[in-house]
């Protein structure tokens, strides 16, 4: 059985990876003769780093030469689905889905968090398209509202969790995270950053600065962890520039078993990447949100939490209450172990759309 995965993979974002990682691990465990094939930006990268084949996406012959090939399309995880970042990327992903449904293949949204969608060409293509998969799992319920606004009513619906969650990190991999911890900081009380460049959220860089020099003088160490390498150092070093106190950074590109075991080493995570706040959220850290998109503020309620305030002095308040909230950790480990539950579902829902093929070649 061969499982295409179409995706915003190759681009080295780690939250990204590690939604291949997480999907191609989950879908193994289950079936494990599963192969798979990665519609890639940079498919010599991810073959590299997935051990898996992988082709092109934007070479229109290999991708439909590979549909053809494939058992099932798996679209996602993560926000592929939005018009927000470019105006082109849902046409492409899109067009992907329409591709394999006119080769009459079964299609899956997997863990989608659709939105925004706001011009009019990107909500006529996913109604048009979108009724037409097989099944859609999304990771929280205000995708399931839009997907409604829009009219994609057709195909189930289910409300599962994102697939990062079921990702799982050695011992090995908790001890090289101390020695790299150990490179940068020189003691253990450490609060993670995850920061990215968003126009229309400039004026919170002054105010993170400020609340940053103060809790460095309450005695953290403050470093920052581009989760898109190299694009998330400069806004890094940008929000460093304007502390008073010193703040380091890891200015390399880390894999996901490193973030995901650095994640647990902090005391907290701050994070404007959605996958910094997942990684520490499945690794039991406490975590705190800046708001650029609603996917943010999606993912924060449902650990019963808010984006962090921009004015300074509340946002301090904020973290400080996270920092001395004795029963939040409980809370966090209890929701996760539901959340991991959840993300599990995506994988047996995708091979059930399969079942009819996996039980042939269970008898063959």
């Amino acid at each position: 059985m061969k499982i295409a995965l179409s995706g915003y993979y190759g681009f080295d974002n780690a939250g990204d990876e590690a939604l291949l990682a997480a999907i191609t691990g989950s879908i193994r465990k289950h079936n494990p003769n599963t192969d798979f094939v990665v519609f890639s930006g940079n498919p010599a990268g991810t073959t590299s780093a997935h051990h898996i084949q992988s082709v092109y996406y934007l070479n229109p012959l290999k991708v439909l030469r590979e549909l053809i090939r494939s058992d099932l399309l798996i679209s996602g995880g993560g926000s592929i689905f939005q018009d927000v970042t470019s105006g082109r990327s849902l046409p492409y992903y899109i067009s992907v889905v329409a591709l394999a449904k006119f080769l009459r293949k079964p299609v899956i949204f997997y863990a989608q968090g659709v939105g925004p969608i706001n011009r009019p060409l990107s909500k006529f293509l996913m109604r048009k398209i979108a009724n037409k998969v097989d099944m859609i799992t999304l990771r929280d319920e205000a995708s399931r509202r839009l997907l409604h606004d829009i009219g994609v009513t057709g195909p189930p619906q289910i409300i599962t969790a994102d697939p990062v969650f079921t990702l799982k990190t050695s011992r090995t991999e908790y001890e090289a995270a101390e020695r790299l911890l150990a490179s940068h900081c020189t003691q253990g009380k450490i609060i993670g950053v995850a920061v990215r460049k968003w126009d229309s959220l400039y004026n919170y860089q002054q105010s993170l600065a400020r609340v940053l020099d103060q809790l460095s003088a309450s005695g953290f160490e403050i470093l920052f962890v581009p989760f898109h390498w190299p694009d998330d150092v400069k806004e890094s070093q940008n929000i460093m520039g304007l502390m008073n106190s010193q703040a380091r950074i890891i200015n390399e590109q880390l894999n996901t078993s490193s973030l995901l075991a650095l994640s647990a080493k902090f005391h907290l995570m701050i994070g404007m990447r959605l996958h910094a706040l997942i990684f520490a959220a499945s690794q039991e850290t406490v975590f705190a949100g800046i708001s650029y998109d609603p996917k943010i503020d999606g993912f924060l309620k449902l650990y019963d939490t808010r984006p962090l305030s921009l004015e300074p002095e509340t946002m301090f308040s904020e973290i400080d209450s996270l920092l001395n909230n004795n029963s939040l950790r409980d809370s966090i480990v209890k929701r996760s172990v539901d959340m991991r539950d959840k993300a599990e579902k995506n994988a047996i829902l995708a091979l059930s759309l399969l079942k009819g093929r996996l039980v042939t070649e269970i008898q063959t």
